[in-house]
């Protein structure tokens, strides 16, 4: 008897969608090539610094919570304060990123010139080209240069570890680009929506003020365990798939390997939840048109390289998310997010666990670096963010060679050819960070709208 669906690939996508799905009583099974499921989510302990080697939260979204709250987890989850800032390395200070409009007024991020260029934005004319636009020309045009510069730029390199001048405004800020066409400004698109969501308000589900950023006691990796054991035996790990095919509408055959032993395993549904490559290698037989559009989809390196200190070290305390460093102020590294600060137990009594980011499209050579030469040139620009002197407490470093796809300019126009292309491969489903959204919440959502769509076949 065919299963409902096979899904092949257990990261963060793979298990919410395997994990939906058998909650509505679906016969599945999850296959994962490594030794363990949860994907680039990875939480360990060193010495008594709680690492996250992967994401280092996630954004508190109604999904998030509800899945959550489904896997009596609450408990366990931890938030941090919805006040804490984040900050932006400009002039040699720290600035707060303003997040009001009396905030913006009084920021020393920004020149006055900035801020009154900001007052022009509903008049600046549209853009009336067709095609996609990277973020860079959009908010130059837009926002203006300064925008850019502090504030836009290194949000980019902080998420995507990408460049402003190549990744596509309608990929990923998507949402602005449609403000102008609509209605010909950000302001004027923003405030029609806000009119139109009040007209539709439904009370709301649950204020997520309070779930700004969250994690779990003992970091991220508690939620993939915790799917994955909900999983049972629907999870096999160290399992290879040599094979993918599909008569008609016939069940998909899937040929798997496993401790030296091949079988074949049957489902109506197939959902590739793999990364990009992978899933492009795995589909290049059964559906080439599929694989050729998603093998291309580039992504960057990036070196994940926590630090701790004792907070006597540092004349300036961190007290809040942790900063961004524009590319014109002399740091090589992109930032750092400030763990002790934002979540308890991530640090022993008196030290500070500093997880710093060096890498990423702008700097494509950093993960070749060894590791003296990382902790170096990182040290070196935390001296002159926070006043450290001394030296740091080394702990494990993690290069990922594909950290992050780049939506890079062509991006949104690749996925509605994707979405055109699958409509003729009934039964087969695409979700992971490389199509609609990179944030683990993203992915949340995203593989609970694929395993929505699929029990609805």
């Amino acid at each position: 008897m065919p299963l409902h669906s096979i899904i092949i690939g257990a990261g963060i996508s793979g298990l919410v969608t395997a994990y939906q799905l058998k909650k509505q009583g679906r016969e599945v099974l999850l296959i994962e090539s490594s030794e363990r499921a949860g994907g680039v989510i990875r939480s360990r302990d060193a010495d008594g610094f709680l690492l996250e080697s992967g994401p280092n939260s996630v954004r508190g979204t109604h999904e998030f919570i509800d899945l959550v709250e489904d896997l009596n987890l609450m408990n366990e989850l931890v938030a941090a304060d919805a006040k804490a800032p984040a900050y932006v390395y400009f002039g040699g200070e720290l600035h707060a990123v303003p997040m009001s409009p009396p905030a913006l007024v009084k920021t020393k991020l920004l020149s006055t010139g900035a801020k009154l260029r900001l007052l022009r934005e509903p008049f600046t004319k549209a853009r009336r080209e067709s095609g996609e636009e990277s973020i860079a020309s959009f908010v130059r045009r837009r926002l203006g240069p300064q925008i850019l510069d502090r504030l836009v730029a290194p949000f980019l390199s902080g998420v995507y570890a990408g460049d402003a001048e190549r990744l596509s405004v309608q990929a990923v800020m998507g949402r602005l680009a449609e403000f102008e066409t609509e209605a010909g400004s950000i302001v004027r698109g923003g405030l029609r929506a806000a009119r139109a969501a009040r007209h539709k308000a439904a009370p709301p589900k649950r204020s997520l003020r309070a779930y700004r950023l969250c994690s779990f006691r003992r970091g991220l990796q508690t939620l993939t365990e915790k799917l994955a054991q909900s999983l049972g035996d629907s999870l096999l790990t160290e399992t290879r798939v040599t094979g993918i095919s599909r008569s008609g509408d016939a069940p998909f055959e899937v040929t798997i390997e496993r401790s030296g032993e091949r079988r074949t395993v049957q489902a109506a549904n197939l959902i590739m939840a793999a990364p990009a490559d992978a899933a492009a290698r795995l589909l290049g037989d059964y559906a080439p048109e599929v694989a050729a559009l998603i093998a291309d989809i580039p992504y960057t390196s990036i070196v994940s390289l926590p630090l701790g200190y004792r907070r006597e070290q540092m004349a300036r305390q961190p007290d809040g998310f942790g900063f961004l460093a524009p590319r014109s102020e002399g740091l090589r590294m992109l930032g750092s997010v400030w763990n002790s600060s934002l979540f308890p137990d991530r640090a022993p009594e008196g030290w500070a666990l500093l997880n710093n980011f060096i890498g990423g499209e702008t700097d494509r050579e950093a993960v070749t670096l060894s590791d003296d030469e990382l902790i170096r040139i990182v040290h070196n620009d935390l001296k002159k963010v926070l006043g450290i002197t001394g030296e740091p407490r080394r702990l494990p470093i993690t290069r990922w060679q594909r950290a992050i796809p780049q939506y890079v300019i062509g991006h949104a126009a690749r996925v509605a050819r994707v979405e055109a292309a699958l409509k003729n491969r009934r039964g087969l489903w695409l979700t992971g960070n490389y199509l609609r959204g990179i944030a683990v919440g993203d992915c949340i959502k995203n593989a609970m709208q694929t395993a929505a769509e699929v029990q609805q076949q």
